[in-house]
């Protein structure tokens, strides 16, 4: 199977990487006697033309299929998955052009396809020697805003939609969006390229790095397990990872799976995300933690954390029985239809259609290296998806798939669990926020009449994302670039400013009639 897959790959490459690193850093981790304990300063991880693209789409008999992982209210189509995927060497998957020639999509239905697969993903797993991960080749046709009148309180889809199209997408090298209203896809396109200097478009299918949006991806993994009874949100660190110290044993007894998600360790703001930065191993990162004071008690203080959240990942594996990325796959991407959606730099690199990371030089966007030290954190920021995949995750999320995420997975990570202040989330000084507070592996907040809405983005080099919802309304938003653009720190709130001036102006088309 792919996650088995993609799980040795990522044991393989964390193996290498630190005996690469044992070479460099001879400092050792137990220093002599008398040291003192140090706290660790705060360091953020991140510092710092176009046209609406259509893929090609295959028949759609297989759409009109019922299927619970089918896009609606407005049905897209997507051609056969793979039905025979050849195995690659380790030498041929970081190719794109080698690993695009050798997948072979079969003419078969989706019902066949869907009956194929885990055969296929049988001989996946059963290759000797690391191979591309099963990432197949998806068609998804993008689904246009329909146009509402005046005083439509859906006015704000086609509104938002227009916005991105034409002042955000001109301005970057590719951006992916989402739109749900009513509890429903009403808008998913892509726009721009995934390479700048290239003619290869942003489809919907089009795989992006999701950076910190992977919190939310590993809190709703923990709410499952806690759902299946093998976890308790108050299971403590230590007991599930003995070998796990703390520079104040006391406080290091108390954290628990809770603190680690809620981002309410006690520990100062970024502990190590600038070891995770410079490239030093996970491992190492986590060793380190005895050196670290605590700034409050666990529970009573929020500090934005990567490396002790993806303590988090850890207490999985030892609890589910397999590895933190398997377990995911099996309860969450799979069930969910998420098919592009994978963990590591690996399954990034075998994803056919991938968009390439950009930085800004004052002048342009340019094309850059992906980097592999954030896939290290994989519950903080390791997931790879396209705004399909985050689009079947919106729905879920927002209690459209209670089948997979029933409310009782849902309801402990979207609630307020840590207060925090609006800068602290991230939302400056906009008067209108209020009521602020990190849920588990989301941020959560009031805005204007509204309450409760859920949140989280993320950012790692060439990469910037942002997820909105709120299950009242049954509205929501996905935000994917493969560039870090400052135009990102607006879309949430236009959004929500859209949805707004659509329901004032229906209430005022409503009284006019009366």
């Amino acid at each position: 199977m792919r996650s088995t897959i993609s799980s040795n790959l990522h044991t393989w490459g964390r193996l290498a990487a630190a005996a690469a690193l044992s070479l460099l850093i001879m400092a050792p981790l137990v220093q002599a006697s008398g040291e003192k304990r140090v706290t660790v300063p705060i360091a953020l991880p991140f510092q710092q033309a176009t046209s609406l693209s259509s893929s090609s789409v295959a028949a759609t008999t297989a759409a009109a299929l019922p299927n619970p992982n089918a896009i609606q209210p407005m049905p897209y189509t997507q051609a056969p998955a793979p039905a025979v995927v050849a195995l690659y060497s380790s030498a041929a998957y970081s190719s794109a052009e080698a690993l695009s020639s050798a997948v072979q999509v079969a003419n078969v239905s989706s019902v066949a396809t869907s009956s194929a697969a885990p055969a296929v993903k049988a001989a996946v797993a059963k290759e000797a020697r690391p191979a591309a991960v099963n990432i197949p080749v998806v068609t998804t046709a993008p689904i246009k805003a329909p146009r509402y009148p005046v005083g439509h309180p859906e006015a704000f889809v086609p509104e938002f939609e227009d916005y991105i199209a034409k002042k955000v997408a001109p301005f970057v090298p590719g951006v992916a969006v989402v739109i749900v209203s009513g509890g429903q896809i009403k808008s998913l396109n892509g726009y721009g390229v995934r390479r700048a200097g290239t003619r290869e478009t942003i489809t919907p299918d089009t795989v992006f790095r999701l950076a910190s949006l992977s919190k939310a991806v590993a809190a709703t993994s923990a709410s499952v397990l806690v759902n299946e009874g093998k976890i308790s949100w108050d299971t403590t660190v230590t007991s599930v990872l003995p070998n796990i110290t703390f520079s104040n044993a006391r406080y290091g007894k108390q954290l628990t799976l809770r603190h680690a998600l809620s981002q309410s360790s006690g520990l100062p703001r970024h502990t190590y995300s600038h070891f995770i930065d410079a490239n030093k191993s996970y491992a190492d990162s986590v060793a380190r933690l005895r050196y670290v004071n605590f700034v409050c008690p666990p529970g009573k203080c929020f500090a934005y954390q990567n490396v002790m959240y993806s303590l988090s990942g850890d207490m999985i594996k030892n609890k589910a029985g397999m590895s933190f990325e398997q377990y995911t796959e099996e309860k969450i991407f799979d069930p969910l239809g998420m098919r592009s959606a994978s963990y590591g730099l690996a399954s990034y690199n075998a994803s056919p259609n991938r968009a390439a990371p950009h930085v800004n030089n004052g002048k342009r966007w340019i094309p850059t290296a992906v980097t592999g030290n954030w896939y290290r954190v994989a519950p903080a920021a390791g997931v790879n998806a396209s705004i399909v995949d985050m689009s079947r995750f919106l729905l879920a999320q927002m209690g459209k798939r209670q089948d997979v995420l029933p409310l009782s997975v849902l309801n402990p990570i979207q609630s307020r669990v840590t207060k925090n202040t609006p800068a602290q989330n991230y939302y400056g000084v906009r008067k209108a926020v209020g009521n602020t507070a990190y849920g588990m592996g989301w941020r959560v907040f009031d805005y204007g009449r509204n309450k409760n809405f859920i949140h989280h983005g993320g950012h790692v080099k060439g990469f910037r994302t942002e997820m909105v919802f709120n299950r009242d309304l049954q509205i929501g938003m996905v935000f994917l670039s493969n560039s870090e653009t400052r135009l990102a720190r607006d879309v949430i709130f236009k959004f929500l400013d859209s949805y707004e001036r659509a329901q004032t102006a229906a209430r005022g088309a409503a009284k006019k009639k009366k």
